[in-house]
């Protein structure tokens, strides 16, 4: 059986300045993974980006895959982020505004950094750690069941977990993919507003025109 490659930090930092220096480390991963590609991004590449020796680098991330890792747990935690700081809408305003509201959040979080949300989707989709990824969109499904409880009168759906995990779940799919299958309708916002408007009529008993 193959070794499987080391995909955890050596350590976590504990002092500020040793978060900035995962920072930068992370940061340069980031560039490299979507200026050369999976096979490309090397630990020499990434220390060179970062202006740190390759023994600092190593002193935090054992592997390449490790770095990248990371990364991808980075850019799903500003994933969860994006929905957290709209969530009060899906209490608030009209359920299809606040739908359109975070599915644009989502997709401008992906667009910030499409070209690296399109070489991890394409390249190396296998580094994230599903159950790691499962965590954060459970917490986003959990806000999404509340409100939809609240609103069980305007709700189409009878089973609301389900629902509730299925726009969650589409929705990252399709804004993840996204990045490697629609740039010219990212750009545009025909992505967005289309996918707001497929789960929102999915949503609502009534839904919008």
């Amino acid at each position: 059986m193959p070794r499987r490659l080391a995909t955890s930090p050596r350590r976590a930092p504990r002092q500020k300045r040793a978060e900035d220096t995962v920072t930068v480390l992370l940061d340069a991963t980031a560039i490299v993974l979507a200026k050369h590609g999976f096979h490309a991004t090397t630990t020499n590449r990434i220390a060179t980006a970062a202006g740190v020796s390759i023994g600092t680098l190593y002193h935090y991330f054992p592997t390449t895959e490790a770095l990248i890792e990371a990364v991808v747990h980075r850019m799903w935690q500003r994933e969860l982020v994006a929905v957290e700081e709209h969530a009060a809408l899906l209490f608030e305003a009209p359920l299809d505004v606040a739908v359109r509201e975070i599915i644009g959040a989502l997709v401008a979080v992906m667009a910030k950094q499409q070209q690296l949300y399109k070489r991890w989707y394409g390249e190396a989709s296998h580094l994230g750690q599903l159950g790691h990824g499962l965590e954060m969109s459970n917490q986003a499904t959990a806000v999404l069941t509340e409100a939809l409880q609240r609103r069980r009168a305007e709700v189409r759906p009878a089973n609301i977990p389900f629902a509730a995990d299925l726009v969650v779940k589409t929705a990252l799919a399709v804004v993840r993919t996204g990045a490697r299958d629609y740039p010219r309708e990212i750009k545009s916002g025909e992505l967005a507003a289309e996918l707001a408007q497929m789960l929102a009529r999915y949503l609502m008993l009534r839904p919008p025109a």
